[in-house]
């Protein structure tokens, strides 16, 4: 706490004084003989030699023990990486073969050939069907028994596992290529059902020969091994070698982390081995690296001798000194130690009520969640430092920063989460701070910091946009969740936007909320200018309700083209506010309200009704409607009425379900995701299709929604945006492209506002594309107009 008020300002008050200690003990003891002070001096030379030199093996042995255990373990990580690589490329061969099973055969005989080709790792691979027939083979290769009897068993376990992945193929010796271990995947459809399996003969000799060169010492050895920890090969200094007969190592028996080490004799016959194993993630092989811990610590043990040899000699005089001096000693000693108990007793009450003044302190001054100061002792803090600023020719700046999104990962994944996130910011802003400044959480997630001393008040908002990029960056791993949010601030200059630390906090809340209003995750300056936003902001929020209910809301409506022939194949309802006073007020302006407002539901229902009443209405003109989407938010989809109020709007305006498209965000997908599964697939059953906006933007993935009832992607306009000034962004959206076709979905990309990016996507096989680059959202009237000419070609 003593670092952020260092050096400015008056000391608060509140910070602790120090107690002194007794000295009595100090005092007794310049009182001793000579005597006395020459054994005391001799004994605990002694001591600190000998604790000393103890430390010093001890912590020499564990440092060679250490560094040998991290070059093992690099080498198990390295091995078990690539391992990971080549099951996954594996698994990739596995999901292309499912091609084969939907008649595409020709594409799976391609993809097969050409993944054997370029990746020598795999020597041949076969397809069976669920009854275990051959169906395909990359070459020609003897029906061996043996094998055929290993696949079976393999597939009866995969059969058995609850999610079917992988197995390994207990080949006995000579049923395969020497050096050849068979994989057998599950080839899976998008149910999540078995259609048959893959059988992959990994190169055990081609992956293992890369390590053979690795400096492991004369008893270093390289181990691959099965889920049982049985050897399946081992590379040691004199080469390769694979077992005889099955070795199971019988040291690593019992519950496993992931990774660790351990200390263990392999063949019983006392050569005791430092081995680090780890598992390949994905797989089910384990990798361990071992090393006899008498070839480690060979050198060492020789030093020791020689240490210790040389240290008992010396201890030896110095004891035979000290007994000469013993006895006169003796009598002198009692009234020390009576001294030196009661010496202690002081100190541990006097340490006592150090930590008990401590705890006091803490618990009136600091943030019980962060360790930050609270938003009390920030003040007072902030204006001791604000007073001295008043003779001071230097600028003083008020930072308030508040945490975009918050209250959706706080109602999404729970308040435990949220205080992860809230320490870990906490921890971020501590450690980038400036050791002079003033740095507070003033509640909820709002903090405040107090930027004291800068010679330019542009440094100020370099010191913003450092923080706002920092505070950008991922937080990882917190309660199992990867999360990334970002920071909107408001800057405030002292005394220009305030004579006080209110006022100032004031300006500088006003001037945060600017930032959220223009796009979030950016700093702003207080202006006099911003505060009118504040009425219109209020008008708006106790104009809403009555606005959904009068029809002061309309739709407008963007067409999505089919890139294939550039047909309008759908339109997206985009809701407006054509407002008495203010005119035309946009999405960005009033949903934020909603949402606070608890009117979200409300206004999703309005959308829906009128989304089915401008379908029936475009039917009745004689045009042939194109699927009409929706957006429906989280809170709509955890009402279990959804699916049925909707089929009674289609029944009542004479619309199939076919007719209009449900979308929906990645926040609806993050967890408890229970009830909002199950109103997706009652919506699926009853006809209607779902699609995914935004995918990109928030928590999800291609592996999350994998089972659920989406048909539909919509790829985020920043990967769009992004197409041209960076190639990775390029690489992303094909990927994503490529994958979401192998699981059944079509893609539509949003955004497209240049020619660049239509082309880019075409190429790319984008199935649909939005964007003002072929037309901006318009009134039903001009959308119908659209809808007759059925084909938008690009200006």
């Amino acid at each position: 706490m003593s670092t952020l008020v260092q050096g400015v300002g008056p000391t608060p008050t509140l910070l602790p004084t120090p107690i002194q200690p007794t000295t009595s003990l100090p005092a007794l003891a310049r009182r001793i003989s000579l005597t006395w002070v020459s054994l005391t001096l001799a004994s605990a030379a002694l001591i600190v030699i000998w604790a000393a030199t103890w430390q010093r093996t001890a912590s020499e042995q564990r440092l060679i023990e250490s560094n040998a255990l991290a070059q093992q373990r690099s080498v198990a990580i390295i091995l078990s990486e690539n391992l990971t690589q080549v099951v996954d490329r594996g698994r990739l061969l596995a999901l292309s073969a499912d091609d084969w099973f939907e008649g595409r055969r020709s594409t799976t005989v391609a993809r097969v050939n050409l993944q054997l080709a370029t990746d020598q790792v795999f020597l041949r691979a076969a397809l069976y069907n669920p009854a275990l027939a051959l169906q395909f083979q990359s070459a020609p290769a003897p029906v061996d028994a043996r094998l055929e009897a290993a696949v079976r068993e393999a597939a009866l376990r995969l059969k058995a596992a609850a999610e079917p992945s992988l197995e390994i193929v207990a080949a006995p010796p000579g049923a395969t290529e020497s050096w050849s271990l068979p994989l057998l995947y599950a080839v899976m459809d998008r149910h999540a059902q078995v259609r048959g399996y893959l059988l992959l003969h990994m190169d055990l000799g081609y992956l293992l020969q890369l390590y053979r060169d690795v400096e492991l010492g004369h008893t270093g050895s390289i181990k691959l091994l099965a889920p049982d920890h049985t050897l399946l090969a081992e590379v040691r200094a004199e080469g390769l070698s694979l077992p005889v007969q099955p070795q199971r190592i019988q040291g690593l028996d019992g519950t496993l982390a992931t990774e660790g080490h351990r200390t263990i004799d392999i063949d019983g016959r006392g050569d005791v081995q430092l081995l680090a194993f780890r598992r390949a993630e994905r797989t089910p092989f384990w990798v361990a690296v071992g090393r006899s811990a008498d070839e480690i610590l060979a050198g060492h043990e020789r030093f020791n001798l020689r240490v210790w040899a040389t240290l008992g000699l010396l201890s030896a005089v110095l004891l035979a000194a000290a007994s000469l001096l013993l006895r006169s000693l003796r009598r002198q000693q009692a009234l020390i130690d009576a001294l030196r108990r009661s010496d202690q007793e002081k100190q541990s009450l006097i340490l006592q009520l150090e930590d008990e003044k401590s705890r006091a302190l803490a618990l009136a001054s600091l943030d019980h969640l962060t360790g930050l100061n609270n938003r009390r002792m920030f003040n007072q803090l902030a204006g001791s430092h604000l007073a001295a600023a008043r003779r001071s020719p230097k600028h003083y700046a008020l930072l308030y920063l508040d945490l975009d999104r918050f209250k959706l990962i706080n109602d999404s994944l729970g308040h435990h989460v949220g205080d992860l996130l809230l320490q870990a910011v906490g921890q971020r802003l501590r450690t980038h701070v400036r050791s002079g400044d003033i740095l507070g959480r003033m509640g909820g997630d709002e903090f405040a910091l107090l930027v004291t001393g800068v010679d330019q008040a542009a440094d100020v908002g370099q010191i913003a946009a450092k923080l706002v990029t920092e505070l950008s960056q991922p937080y990882v791993d917190l309660a199992g969740h990867d999360l990334h949010v970002t920071p909107s601030v408001g800057i405030a200059f002292f005394p220009r936007d305030g004579h006080d630390i209110t006022v100032l906090c004031r300006s500088a809340d006003t001037a945060m909320y600017q930032s959220k209003r223009a796009g979030r995750g950016r700093y702003t300056f207080y202006d006099a200018a911003l505060n009118p936003a504040g009425p219109k902001r209020y008008a708006l929020e106790r104009q809403l309700p009555r606005a959904i209910q009068d029809g002061e809301l309309v739709l407008h409506f963007q067409p999505k083209v089919q890139l294939s022939d550039m047909r309008i194949v759908g339109m997206e309802a985009l809701v407006r506010w054509q407002h008495p006073e203010f005119g035309l007020v946009f999405p960005g302006d009033f949903i934020p309200i909603a949402e606070q407002a608890s009117l979200i539901g409300a206004l999703g229902d309005w959308v829906m009704q009128a989304c089915c009443a401008q379908q029936a209405a475009w039917r009745a003109a004689g045009l042939a409607p194109v699927p009409l989407a929706f957006n429906v938010s989280p809170q709509q989809l955890r009402d279990p009425s959804l699916p049925s109020r909707l089929g009674k709007l289609l029944r009542q305006h004479g619309l199939s379900a076919t007719d209009i498209e449900i979308e929906i965000t990645e926040s609806c997908l993050v967890e408890p995701v229970e009830v909002a599964v199950k109103a997706l697939s009652e919506l699926e059953r009853m006809g209607v299709h779902i699609a995914l906006d935004d995918f990109g933007s928030g928590f999800s993935s291609l592996g999350q929604i994998r089972q659920l009832p989406i048909h539909k992607l919509k790829i985020d306009r920043s990967f769009v945006n992004d197409l041209r000034s960076n190639s990775d962004v390029g690489v992303i959206v094909t990927s994503i492209i490529t994958l979401a076709h192998n699981l059944s979905m079509r893609v539509v990309a949003e955004g497209v506002e240049l020619m660049d990016q239509l082309v880019y996507l075409k190429t790319a096989a984008c199935d649909e594309v939005q964007g003002y680059f072929l037309s901006r959202p318009v009134a039903a009237e001009d959308a119908a107009k659209l809808m007759q000419h059925t084909h938008l070609r690009p200006p």
